[in-house]
């Protein structure tokens, strides 16, 4: 065996990262992707159950299919509120539609579709109605459960997906069945229930309006009527009766008082032109000129007839004088018919003066009588102003509640005409209607089955991780030296499943290449090039964390390679409560280090020679009452001093440290403490709290081993090619 260079000695001291370092806690990305590829059976194994669950749950899937009807939003109209209003209609906007998404899918709406499309009488939507099959057919009571019509609305209004197509006012209604027919039908009854739901409001907006219109009519009329009979009662009581024709109408004492003021002008006139023809006549007969010349006179048909009559006349005497005597009696005859003519027409023309004379008189008093009426009407009129004043009051009422009356019953014929237009229509059209779908929308097996793939992969991995990341023990020698603070000494591999540990250390002798062999000559390398304080360590304490974590076997195997290296060296068995080196021997028990320390034996009574390998054994003896207070005694510190002074080595084995704290008395004793660890296996809190105990009665001349490594998931874990 060759013995190790000065540049690989073993110094022993805290070898902890210092404060602010990745702590022990630090994991290596390639020792954690090699950790998972050496859990390539877990992987496989997680993979492959997780692809059979779901497969078997895809298959066991109750198909789903998914219809669709497309709606269409439009603008709104023929409400009663707009119908004379002729400015262009505005579009929905996105709040608009979203509010018909959230009336599609209110409660009041789903129920209604639930009771006309009979889903409450379906075992799919009533549970209630389902018939129960395996455990719960064998073990269920029989009594179902009723089903209140609100879990039946929820159930619907979950299978229902509503929403808004982009930026369009299409909105879209998806519902989901077991049965295709029953998915299309319940999405075109929905879409229809909404269109008929809008149709109603309509109409019952449109009755509302129109009654309401109705009532302020037959208001309107009555207050028509009682205005118009008021004004009337005021007109007939103030004798207000109105007269002409609607562009000249005007009251009765109004038109007479017109009526006497144009005949006051006229009477005047007549007056002025009578008192004129009789002044002028007057004048005439007073003067010089004849009165003849009055238009009266010379427009009398009688005295125009006398004149002609008495130009004949003359004209006759004319002739009859050129013949005939003025005493002829045809003369005389001829000159008194002259004259009596002459009388006629004087006496004529004196009653022309007095008819002027008489109609003057006529004309002034025409004239008097008319202003005496007018001034006795305008007296009355003073009273009948403030009279019409309020009759004209009364006539505005009245003629403002018939205009009022008017525009109600025009506004109610264009109601009644606009609600008979829009009676059917609504503010939204079906676009498109639901056809039974063919292939079920849910379980897509093609792509569940591509997911079920990469789910069992990545819960493979997944599991493979967590135990990867979770394993309680070391992996590594690098994480156990980092989390301990220690120095590693080396790995020493698991033995075979049923090998025992006499056979596992006589293997050393008869298989001397075998790994576990190749290990305890590297241990006993790092061994012999230890130093502590300066000089070689020569005695040492071997314990665990834990009961089995091989312990024994390291302290056995490590003795026998030091005596088949030629060296002197000794085991002292320190498990006073169960000791296993004399059955690992083959050998029966016997006295020990229980009888040295009670002084009833001495060492060349109780050391025995393994005929093996020459290494001398001291077992641990019969039992004491107190170990721990005999191992750390005076007298322990002088057996100890003794073999090391007679041995190259001393190989202490004691307890582990979770059974008693001999181990940790022991290795104060000692030049250095082995602290074995099992691969894998044991925890870290358990070590981390083990090398505290030693530390603490050592000041940390400790080494730790890592036992029972399995070669291949060693390799397969680090990558190390170099051990195992």
């Amino acid at each position: 065996m060759s013995t190790p260079s000065l540049s690989s000695q073993v110094i022993f001291g805290d070898r902890r990262r210092p404060a602010g370092g990745s702590g022990d806690d630090t994991v290596n990305p390639w020792d954690l992707l090699r950790g998972i590829w050496a859990r390539k059976a877990v992987v496989g194994g997680t993979a492959l159950a997780i692809l059979l669950i779901s497969v078997a749950f895809i298959a066991i899937m109750t198909p789903t299919y998914t219809a669709e009807t497309l709606l269409r939003i439009e603008p709104r109209a023929g409400e009663i509120s707009r119908f004379d209003d002729l400015s262009p209609l505005s579009l929905p906007d996105q709040g608009a539609v979203e509010s018909e998404i959230q009336e599609l899918t209110s409660y009041s709406m789903i129920a209604r579709l639930v009771s006309e499309t009979g889903l409450d009488k379906t075992a799919e939507f009533n549970p209630s109605l389902r018939k129960e099959e395996g455990l719960g057919a064998l073990f269920g009571s029989g009594k179902k459960k009723n089903v209140a019509l609100t879990e039946i609305v929820e159930d619907v209004q979950g299978r229902l997906s509503i929403y808004r197509k982009g930026e369009s006012r299409v909105i879209s209604i998806n519902f989901t069945s077991q049965v295709p027919a029953r998915a299309a039908l319940v999405a075109n009854r929905l879409a229809e229930l909404y269109i008929q739901k809008q149709i109603e409001t309509r109409q019952a907006l449109h009755g509302e309006a129109t009654g309401w219109l109705r009532e302020q009519i037959d208001t309107l009329r009555e207050e028509v009527r009682k205005s118009e009979a008021a004004a009337e009662r005021f007109r007939s009581k103030h004798g207000l009766f109105m007269t002409g024709e609607s562009s000249d109408r005007a009251t009765l004492p109004q038109r007479e008082l017109s009526e006497l003021t144009s005949q006051l002008v006229l009477a005047e006139a007549t007056y002025s032109e009578a008192q004129a023809r009789l002044s002028l006549a007057r004048d005439l007969a007073a003067g010089e000129r004849d009165i003849d010349t009055v238009g009266e006179v010379l427009n009398s048909a009688l005295i125009q007839n006398l004149r002609q009559q008495e130009v004949q006349l003359q004209s006759q005497i004319a002739e009859m004088s050129a013949t005939l005597l003025p005493s002829h009696p045809r003369m005389q005859q001829a000159n008194a018919n002259l004259k009596d003519l002459q009388t006629q027409i004087s006496q004529e023309i004196k009653k022309i003066s007095g008819a002027l004379e008489n109609e003057a008189q006529i004309a002034r008093s025409r004239v008097s009588t008319i202003k005496a009426n007018l001034n006795k009407l305008k007296r009355q009129m003073g009273a009948l102003n403030q009279n019409e004043v309020e009759l004209r009051a009364l006539e505005r009422e009245a003629a403002a509640n018939r205009q009022l009356l008017e525009s109600f019953l025009t506004r109610y014929e264009a109601a009644s005409s606009k609600a008979e237009a829009d009676a059917r229509a609504a503010d939204a059209r079906i676009v498109s209607l639901a056809e039974p779908p063919s292939q079920p929308s849910f379980p897509q097996k093609g792509a569940l089955g591509v997911l079920a793939v990469a789910a069992s992969l990545i819960g493979g991995i997944a599991a493979a991780f967590i135990v990867q990341v979770l394993a309680p023990g070391f992996l590594t020698p690098e994480q156990l030296e980092r989390t301990t603070g220690t120095p590693f000494l080396g790995i020493v591999p698991a033995p075979g499943k049923r090998t025992p540990l006499g056979q596992l250390t006589s293997n050393l002798v008869y298989r001397p290449h075998t790994p576990f062999a190749e290990s305890l000559r590297n241990l006993l390398g790092h061994l012999m090039t230890a130093r502590v304080n300066g000089r070689p360590a020569k005695s040492v304490t071997i314990t665990s964390c834990l009961r089995g974590e091989g312990r024994t076997a390291l302290a056995l195997g490590l003795a026998r390679t030091i005596a088949l290296g030629g060296r002197s060296v000794i085991l002292v068995e320190a498990d006073l409560f169960t000791p296993s080196v004399h059955r690992a021997l083959g050998d029966q028990a016997r006295w020990g280090l229980s009888e040295v320390l009670t002084g009833r034996a001495s060492f060349e009574h109780v050391i025995h020679r393994d005929t093996m390998t020459g290494a001398h054994i001291l077992q641990a003896g019969t039992p004491l009452t107190n170990p721990t207070a005999a191992l750390g005694s005076e007298r322990m510190i002088w057996i100890l001093q003794a073999l090391a002074q007679t041995y190259d080595y001393v190989i202490v084995d004691t307890p582990a440290l979770s059974e008693s704290g001999d181990g940790q008395i022991l290795s104060r004793l000692t030049d250095v403490t082995i602290l074995a660890v099992q691969w894998r296996r044991t925890g870290r809190l358990a070590v981390s709290r083990a090398v505290k105990q030693l530390a603490a009665a050592t000041s940390r001349r400790v080494g730790t081993v890592l036992t029972q490594m399995n070669a291949k998931e060693y390799r397969a874990v680090t990558g190390d090619e170099s051990r195992g």
